[in-house]
């Protein structure tokens, strides 16, 4: 499934890499992750079993980016979430999305095309309201359009922004 138009150190996403990542993930996504799947403090063990759960809804929906030297930088893919509509996830390391954000981003923009190609009608996205380098990678890198923000929708009362784009959008 993964074209020869991306880059090479864009692999298929496996579990391994999801446990990588949640060892090391960022503090930005930690908090996320807290916020949407609740919880009194960050468990990179829960995190990966969350992550490896969402690979598993997301397959054949899901990518890692390599660094240089082999290991995980980030990976994302799309979770079915019923009627033609798809949920991404996305996960990182700090210096993994400053040096290899350009081929997340190639990656993502791939998945989508190959999600509206095999009949999906929306993809979406959401995000901490305050994380707002993600919001605007979300409309600037990957043509999201702004749904609004959720007052309070976060487990500890956060405010979480939503995007999505439309097939044929």
């Amino acid at each position: 499934m993964i074209s020869p138009r991306l880059p090479r150190n864009i692999v298929r996403c496996r579990p391994l890499h999801l446990v990588v990542l949640a060892d090391c993930l960022r503090e930005e996504e930690q908090r996320q992750f807290l916020a949407v799947l609740g919880g009194p403090a960050y468990n990179p063990d829960t995190a990966a079993h969350a992550l490896v759960n969402m690979w598993a809804a997301s397959a054949p929906y899901a990518l890692t980016v390599l660094r240089a030297d082999g290991t995980p930088a980030a990976a994302g893919g799309f979770e079915y979430v019923g009627q033609g509509i798809w949920q991404s996830w996305m996960v990182g390391t700090s210096d993994g999305w400053t040096e290899q954000w350009r081929s997340m981003t190639k990656a993502t923009r791939w998945l989508i095309e190959q999600l509206f190609a095999n009949d999906a009608r929306r993809i979406q996205v959401n995000a901490l309201a305050s994380r707002t380098k993600a919001l605007e990678w979300f409309e600037r890198s990957l043509g999201l359009q702004p749904d609004g923000i959720w007052r309070r929708q976060g487990a500890n009362g956060e405010d979480i922004a939503h995007f999505s784009r439309m097939r044929g959008a």
